[in-house]
């Protein structure tokens, strides 16, 4: 999904100004008058400003700047709603009937990375925090309480953040819902993953995430 932009064009009038004539002259022989030159020259018209107001441009995707997106497609047929989505090389997938469960090998081949991506139509509780904290329940991937995070931006869409723990990876969910549909993109880690790691893995793939 990925911004929404609407102007209005004015018409600009312009004033033009006649100065006044001086009358000069001076008697002939005869007493007659000769009238003087008539000069005139326009003012400059100013434009007036315009009252069309711009409109505020949406909120900037938080991986638009992602050097290296994923490049393999995805077959997206069971999930509602998500237009597009390219994942990483070498990746194996496996189709749900509302969900793709993606994972590829780490790079040194001792345990995966992966991706789900679900869409819904059943309604979320309403506010994010109860539909972090219902996901991290219901996922079955979280051990204890799921921490709450910044929201992110993909394709225009506001995601809330979670993240939690299990005991051999790190769980990082990313939830939308409107009350129409609802989203849910779920990426797990390797414990041993730095931060920049971990970061560069997700945002490869959030970068190319499209909502229809």
């Amino acid at each position: 999904m990925r911004a929404y932009v609407g102007a209005h064009g004015a018409p600009i009038a312009a004033v033009m100004l006649a100065t006044g004539v001086a009358l000069s002259g001076c008697a002939d022989d005869e007493g007659a008058e000769t009238p003087a030159p008539v000069s005139a020259a326009p003012s400059s018209g100013a434009a007036e400003p315009s009252t069309t107001e711009e409109p505020e441009p949406g909120p900037e995707d938080t991986w638009a700047d992602v050097e290296d997106p994923a490049t393999m497609k995805v077959p997206l047929k069971s999930v509602d709603g998500v237009e597009g989505v390219r994942v990483w090389e070498g990746s194996r997938f496996r189709v749900n009937p509302s969900a793709v469960i993606v994972a590829v090998p780490s790079a040194d081949r001792s345990s995966f990375q992966t991706l789900t991506l679900g869409s819904e139509t059943l309604s979320p509780p309403a506010s994010s925090e109860e539909a972090v904290r219902y996901w991290a329940r219901s996922s079955g991937l979280v051990e204890g309480r799921a921490e709450v995070l910044d929201p992110v931006v993909v394709d225009g869409l506001e995601l809330q953040h979670a993240r939690g723990r299990n005991g051999v990876e790190v769980v990082d969910g990313y939830l939308y819902a409107d009350g129409a549909i609802a989203y849910r993109v779920i990426f797990t880690t390797p414990l041993d993953y730095t931060e920049a790691q971990r970061d560069e893995a997700i945002g490869q793939v959030m970068a190319t995430l499209e909502f229809e």
